[in-house]
């Protein structure tokens, strides 16, 4: 007896021939996508958090204070921090954290594949993967700035709206304009850096082929889908006392024998030499990589003809101007330059990190490669194009399979969730200082690499700690005017308790296996011990109870985050008056 096959509704028909049509169009993104979160997060893609330098996720995260940008510290995980947030509303938080690291890495690597003007499969693996696989990728993945690398992401997504601009489809609303708008929301993820990035990479091109319209257009949307962060900025009163030793501690580092230029043309010199790759002080491989810089930039010349010359040549502006930021404070006359500019201009900010706008070089180079290989693969030369696919994964093989071995999962231990408990359920206000009184944590059980403290997003109400940052030697005076005065509190000699109480103060958490830990509890005479769990003490200040609730969300993140969700659906449903 045959085996019948039941034939698929008329209805379900188009559905299931439009996803085979996308399916059999788009197959190479799709598997570079998977590949290479695959390759780089495999070792990770288990049950557990990866603690790393910047990247904090803690289990259960309630929409706390730096969710709304209302806590001591500036706004800068504003809106990142409410994706992460919500996302682990629907599925655990170490869940919500690979798919955010797996989702940023993809969208990178397709972005800048159907961004490429190439046809060859060959080809548009060559380009995603060179804009992931590289030395600016692995910085950032090492100091777990996930949402600097979502901004990056954005990048490539962003600009096919120029090239849809300056070459309309036919309808007025295909695949580039949907996508522009996902690359906004998800470009403003890595703050004013990343946006300043995304306007050396669009704007050019757009000023260049004479679309004011288009300009303010991609201006006021900026502004809208900022919304959260500037009004945040504004509420706490403007004014960002930025210390000017850290345009020098954050400046470009040479990371190879080739100088600070030669450094950030193969997309390298981060600030910081821990999250420099291996091998990157060596002349061979600094060689290799100027000579693949070398091959992308010709690639590039190559696509002259593939893209609008106001494009082409607007990407190309964007990305010498990122570069000459970057590469700025490596001297004398542009430290002293970049210093004044953090001084009286605000959100000038944005720049002390130059590196980050690498990002539109980064693009260009990543469609100079992809050009490069379908040149070599349409021109009796297929042998080569595929050296052109595997060079970046030879120069850089320490970014595979979480950073060389660097990247792990670990758990919390019990008595963070025991705590959490215990201080979100409080309806009274009042914040919580988390002490010994650093901005970084180094914890054994997961395995001591430095991590900022969890505290600040464990927590409902508005956590202060330390903002300094360590970089080497240099102390760089972070921006919280709440968290100056703790320290001022701390400070004085006696009972700090009556101090932090008048600051509003109605939590301190001690975190005992942390230097000094031990011995900070014993300067809290009058205080009452909430809970004294493994290596957390809780301690509740005496006095009056605050009347406010501390789970009220204020009128001005309620405002930032209209005006941006009015931004996505005015964007959404606009559609231009054809010609």
């Amino acid at each position: 007896m045959g085996v019948r096959v039941r034939r698929p509704s008329p209805e379900l028909r188009p559905v299931l021939l439009r996803a085979a049509v996308v399916l059999r169009r788009w197959w190479p993104e799709m598997a570079l996508g998977f590949g290479v979160v695959i390759a780089i997060l495999g070792p990770v893609l288990r049950r557990g958090f990866v603690l790393r330098y910047d990247l904090v996720f803690v289990p259960d995260p309630p929409f706390g204070a730096m969710v709304w940008g209302s806590g001591s510290e500036l706004p800068r995980a504003v809106p990142s921090e409410l994706l992460a947030v919500g996302l682990a509303q629907l599925v655990p938080a170490d869940v919500a954290e690979k798919l955010l690291l797996g989702g940023c890495l993809a969208l990178a690597a397709v972005g800048a594949a159907r961004l490429a003007p190439v046809s060859h499969p060959v080809a548009r693996i060559a380009a995603g993967l060179a804009y992931v696989w590289n030395p600016w990728v692995y910085g950032r993945l090492h100091l777990g700035q996930w949402a600097v690398v979502a901004g990056y992401a954005a990048l490539p997504w962003a600009f096919s709206w120029v090239l849809g601009v300056l070459r309309p489809p036919p309808d007025g609303f295909g695949p580039r304009r949907r996508s522009a708008v996902a690359g906004g929301l998800t470009v403003v993820l890595g703050g004013p850096a990343m946006v300043l990035a995304a306007v050396l990479a669009c704007a050019p091109a757009l000023a260049l082929a004479r679309q004011w319209r288009a300009v303010v257009a991609g201006a006021a949307t900026l502004v809208g889908l900022t919304a959260p962060w500037w009004l945040a900025l504004v509420n706490r009163g403007g004014a960002v006392g930025l210390d000017e030793r850290g345009v020098a501690a954050f400046a470009v580092r040479p990371d190879t024998p080739l100088g600070a230029l030669g450094s950030v043309g193969t997309l390298g010199g981060i600030w910081s030499r821990h999250a420099v790759p291996p091998g990157r002080d060596q002349w061979l491989v600094a060689l290799l990589a100027l000579a693949l810089a070398g091959a992308a930039l010709w690639g590039y010349v190559l696509t002259r003809r593939r893209w609008p010359s106001a494009a082409w040549w607007g990407l190309l502006v964007g990305a010498v101007l990122g570069t000459v930021i970057a590469v700025a404070p490596a001297w004398p006359a542009g430290l002293q330059g970049m210093v004044a500019l953090v001084e009286h201009v605000p959100l000038a900010g944005a720049v002390r990190d130059g590196t980050r706008l690498l990002a539109p070089l980064a693009l260009v180079q990543a469609v100079g490669l992809g050009m490069l290989a379908e040149s070599l693969a349409t021109a009796g030369a297929r042998a080569w194009a595929p050296l052109v696919v595997v060079a970046p994964l030879v120069l850089l093989p320490g970014l595979a399979w979480g950073l060389g071995g660097q990247l792990d999962t670990v758990r919390y231990p019990k008595e963070w969730s025991a705590v959490r408990a215990d201080v979100n359920g409080d309806p009274a206000g009042g914040s919580l200082v988390s002490l010994p009184w650093s901005s970084f944590r180094a914890y054994r059980w997961a395995g001591n690499v430095p991590v900022l403290d969890p505290a600040s997003r464990a927590f409902q109400r508005p956590v202060i700690g330390d903002q300094d940052v360590l970089v080497g030697r240099d102390r760089i005076r972070g921006e919280s005017r709440e968290a100056d005065r703790v320290a001022a509190a701390l400070a004085a000699p006696g009972d700090p308790g009556p101090a932090l109480r008048r600051l509003g103060v109605r939590y301190v958490l001690i975190q005992t296996d942390q230097p000094d830990g031990a011995q900070v509890e014993a300067r809290f005479a009058n205080a009452e011990v909430v809970r004294r769990d493994g290596a957390l003490t809780l301690l509740r200040l005496p006095g009056a109870d605050f009347v406010e609730s501390t789970g009220r969300v204020g009128i001005v993140p309620l405002l930032g985050y209209s005006v941006l969700g009015a931004t996505l659906l005015i964007t959404l449903l606009h559609r231009p008056q054809r010609a």
